[in-house]
Order: C-alpha cells, then sequence, then structure tokens
C-alpha cells in the first residue's frame, strides 16, 4: 500500500511538471511570434531547461533506485563506511588477562575464514565489561571501548609515523578462568545478577561477571540494590570501634519499634541470649540487630553512625538524597573510565531527624538504603585487608602499587569480622554450603542477607573472604542475585563454589596463582 501511494505521488508531480513545461513552452512560442521583451524569453527558456535538468536527475534516481536503497540499509546498519574502512583498517592492542598470556588473553585477533577478526573468548561472559558478546557494538561501558585511546596508541616512537600502527596490549587484573568459571555460575542461578572477586592486597579485580543487555549499565557496577543483612558487618563494625563491649542479648522472634513497626526474624526464629556483635552476625537476628542499633544511638548519638558509615565507603544524607558518580572510586589511568564506569554512591538516609522505625529498618539493610554491588565488594576487601580499604582497580600496572583510601576500621576490628564471617558459613546462616569445601585447605567466610523488595521475589547476596591455606584472607567476593532469595541459598553456593575453583587453580599453579600478589 505504501508503494502504491509513493508511485502515485510521483505520478502526479510528473504530470505537473510535464504540464507546467509544456505551457511554459507554448508561452515562449507566442512570446517569440508577437517579438516580446528578450528578458521575458530568456526567462522563460531558463525554466525549460531547469525543468529538464530535474527530470534528467529525477529519471536517474528511479534508475539508480534498488541500488540506492540498499546503500541506505547499509548505511543504518554498519554506520559511515569510510569510518568503518578505519575501523578495519586498524590494528587495535590485545586486552590481556591478569596472566599476561597471549594464550589466555580476553580481547585479541584470530583467522575466521580468511579474514583477520576481533575476537573475545569469554564471549557473553565477558560481554559486560571486556566487549564482545551480543549486540557489541551498543555496548558503551566496556574496556574495549573505554580503553580504545590506549588500545590504539603505538606501541613505541618508530610505529608513530605509520598510517595504521599496531596498537599497545592492555594487560588487566582480570583472570579468564575465575571470570569465566563466575560466568558460568551466575548464568547456571538463572537470575539476573553480579558476581565481584577482589584481591584484599592488592584491590585487583580478579573476577567480574553480570547479566544484562547492551543497551544496560553495568549491574554490578552501576546499579542500585538494597544490601539487606550484609549491612550488619558494617553494623557490627560501628559496635567495636565505638569501644563498646562483647555482652549478651536476646534474639526474639519480633521486636516492637513503635505501635506501629515491627520487625521480625526471618521464619521467626528465636535465641534466649546472644553475645553481640558476633552472636549477632552468625543466626543474623534482625531483633537482635534492631536492639543493638537502637542501643548506639541513645549511647553515642547519630553522628558516631554518619561517620562510621561514610568511613566505611557509604555517604548518609538527609534530604535530598546524593546524584551522580564516585569520581575517586576507582585506581585508573583512563579518565574516560573514570568518568562513565565510576559507581554512584552507596548511600544511606540518616540523620538526627531519623525516626525510630527507619532506623531499625537501616539496621537489616531494609529502608532508604542504596548500595552497588562494587560498593560492597570495596567494603568487604578492607575487612579482608585487616581494615585497610585500597581503591579497586583492573590495570595490571595499578595493582602493582595499590591505591590506599584509609584505614577504616583497626585491625583488630577487622579480625573479629573475620571470626564471625567464618562462622557463619560453618554453623550460621550459610552452613548448607560448608559441604561443598570439604577437602580442600581453603576456607570461605561471609555474611548472607535477604533484602525484601515490594512486589517482588527476595534479592539474594553473599559477601564473603575467601582464606587460603594459611588461613589469611586472599579475596573477597561479592555475589547479587536479583530476585534470587535467601542469601544463604544460590548467591553462597556460588561463592562456595569460586572458592573451590581458586583452590585447584592454586594447586596447579594457575592463572590467579600466577598473578604474583606478593602472598
Amino acid at each position: 500500500m505504501e508503494t502504491l501511494l509513493v508511485w502515485l505521488l510521483r505520478l502526479m508531480l510528473l504530470l505537473l511538471g510535464a504540464g507546467a513545461a509544456v505551457w511554459i513552452a507554448h508561452w515562449v512560442r507566442d512570446a517569440l511570434r508577437e517579438r516580446r521583451e528578450t528578458w521575458a524569453v530568456r526567462t522563460g527558456l531558463g525554466m525549460l531547461l531547469l525543468a529538464a535538468i530535474y527530470a534528467a536527475g529525477h529519471a536517474r534516481l528511479l534508475i539508480q533506485r534498488t541500488t540506492l536503497e540498499e546503500g541506505r540499509a547499509r548505511y543504518a546498519r554498519y554506520g559511515d563506511p569510510r569510518l568503518a574502512e578505519i575501523r578495519r583498517a586498524e590494528v587495535r592492542g590485545w586486552i590481556l588477562d591478569c596472566t599476561g598470556d597471549g594464550d589466555r588473553a580476553l580481547a585479541r585477533y584470530d583467522s575466521a575464514d580468511g579474514e583477520i577478526v576481533r575476537s573475545y573468548p569469554l564471549g557473553q561472559g565477558g560481554a559486560n565489561l571486556v566487549g564482545g558478546g551480543e549486540g557489541a557494538g551498543l555496548r558503551d561501558y566496556t574496556i574495549e571501548r573505554l580503553y580504545a585511546s590506549r588500545l590504539r596508541e603505538p606501541r613505541d616512537w618508530r610505529e608513530r609515523g605509520q598510517l595504521h600502527p599496531a596498537g599497545s596490549n592492555l594487560r588487566l587484573t582480570l583472570c579468564r578462568g575465575a571470570t569465566g568459571q563466575a560466568w558460568q555460575l551466575l548464568r547456571g542461578a538463572g537470575r539476573p545478577g553480579a558476581v565481584v572477586v577482589q584481591d584484599v592486597a592488592t584491590g585487583a579485580v580478579v573476577a567480574y561477571a553480570a547479566t544484562g543487555g547492551p543497551g544496560d549499565p553495568p549491574l554490578g557496577i552501576r546499579r542500585y540494590a538494597p544490601p539487606g543483612s550484609v549491612i550488619k558487618l558494617a553494623l557490627a563494625a560501628l559496635w567495636w570501634e565505638n569501644g563498646l563491649p562483647d555482652t549478651q542479648m536476646g534474639c526474639p522472634s519480633t521486636i516492637e519499634v513503635t505501635p506501629r513497626a515491627t520487625i521480625s526474624n526471618a521464619g521467626r526464629f528465636s535465641i534466649p541470649s546472644v553475645e553481640v556483635p558476633h552472636g549477632m552476625l552468625v543466626p543474623s537476628c534482625n531483633t537482635t540487630a534492631v536492639a543493638m542499633a537502637l542501643q548506639m544511638r541513645e549511647q553515642l548519638g547519630a553522628e558516631a553512625f554518619i561517620e562510621g558509615y561514610r568511613r566505611f565507603g557509604f555517604t548518609p544524607y538527609d534530604d535530598p538524597a546524593p546524584q551522580g558518580v564516585e569520581p575517586e572510586f576507582w585506581a585508573t589511568s583512563s579518565s574516560a573510565w573514570q568518568r562513565r564506569m565510576s559507581p554512584p554512591p552507596s548511600r544511606l538516609r540518616i540523620s538526627d531527624a531519623t525516626g525510630a522505625a527507619e532506623w531499625a529498618q537501616l539496621a537489616i539493610g531494609q529502608g532508604p538504603i542504596d548500595v552497588t554491588v562494587v560498593g560492597i565488594s570495596r567494603f568487604v576487601q578492607a575487612i579482608g585487608n585487616n581494615g585497610i580499604m585500597l581503591r579497586p582497580t583492573l590495570e595490571w600496572e595499578q595493582a602493582e602499587s595499590p591505591s590506599e583510601v584509609e584505614r577504616v576500621m583497626s585491625a583488630e576490628t577487622a579480625r573479629r569480622l573475620q571470626v564471625a564471617m567464618r562462622d557463619v558459613v560453618e554453623r550460621g546462616t550459610a552452613r548448607s554450603v560448608a559441604p561443598r569445601l570439604r577437602g580442600i585447605p581453603w576456607r570461605l567466610g561471609g555474611k548472607t542477607g535477604t533484602a525484601q523488595i515490594p512486589g517482588a521475589p527476595d534479592d539474594g547476596w553473599f559477601a564473603g573472604l575467601i582464606f587460603g591455606p594459611d588461613e589469611a584472607p586472599r579475596y573477597s567476593v561479592v555475589v547479587y542475585l536479583q530476585g534470587g532469595g535467601p542469601g544463604g541459598a544460590r548467591p553462597a553456593s556460588i561463592a562456595a563454589e569460586l572458592t573451590r575453583f581458586l583452590a585447584s587453580d592454586a594447586e596447579v599453579g594457575g592463572q590467579v596463582a600466577a598473578r604474583g600478589s606478593g602472598r
């Protein structure tokens, strides 16, 4: 129908043009017979000439219509063909993994069907961070794009004058094996989510996997989510950092905060008495956490919470909520990466005016609190690094000289949290995954989190530490599953399987062991 209308319109234009040309021709003939002014005759002849040129051009367009439509379609799909030729001619550097081995590169050139093509061995597993995968051309948040200028930079001064010099390689802290394993485990969970593994001694991101389409901001970096009980690690740290002693508290099934606000434990379990903070963390007792938070507010005031949370990497605010990003979050040499991939600040609304009900919600990671997966990962890295927080990095050179943020807690507080996290896996809310770790010298500790989302399934979290055979923390591991249910189930299982993988990798001198992180 549309084609018919187009041809009818063209026919009308042709008839109008032909009619006008005939009329002008008759007018010129009459003007010549009647010997009218020369300028009028010339004007008429000029109009006839223009009409003839237009008719010839339009006829040419009609003849070449198919070729033009094909060219338009190619442009819409591939963009400016001149730029495409430039891209095909350039030789970008390879993106190497933590080993620096070309055979384990994350992005390289391979031969396919007689052509040299850019390939991404991780496939969809690396699409949300490295590049490649489905819809690769639409992804703006990738290392391939944001480090493009470095990958195109000539390898030495002798190549700078060449038309298409070979670009410089970029070595990352990501280990291909660990990242691929994280992706397989995440995909097997069947839920949107993200997994981040960091070396606690350097801040290096050893593995990163996340779901998401080409147009989506990276779920593990730029997306907010409530943390659930994972935030109890910060609550316990505040308790110890402010010099409050270990003491006995009850863990009732419910606690009435106000006449209209009651908080209960998951499954409404109860324990007559627990030693806090350790005994609050292991079974993840909500009611005890609320009682601790209210007691600390009464004894220390809101300012102690505000300063403590800020030190741990969370941004306290009143109204309005802070916007933008954390510009100094990453240790990176790329201004493009810093600009596009800095996460929004993990934030919680807290002030002197915060009511008791909202205060209680914050103690268990609900209410007006938003975090990112990498924000939680940075906090857990500090726990594993004996209280010293480092800027996360993906660049090998940056990891060799880590960028320290500050000491955010004492070494003693960090050690106590590490002990509690190990007990969570051995006999607490993540004890179901303990059998998965039998037979290996490595251990897993962590804190589970289950965040309630109105009108949707609960989100699941596991924020943990992986301990090597020497009992020292090696890696932080944070797993987030949107709608993934209890944190002690699928999220903790993913962390346990990653622990087994890293232990096996170390035994055979694999990728992670080859990093040479100084341990």
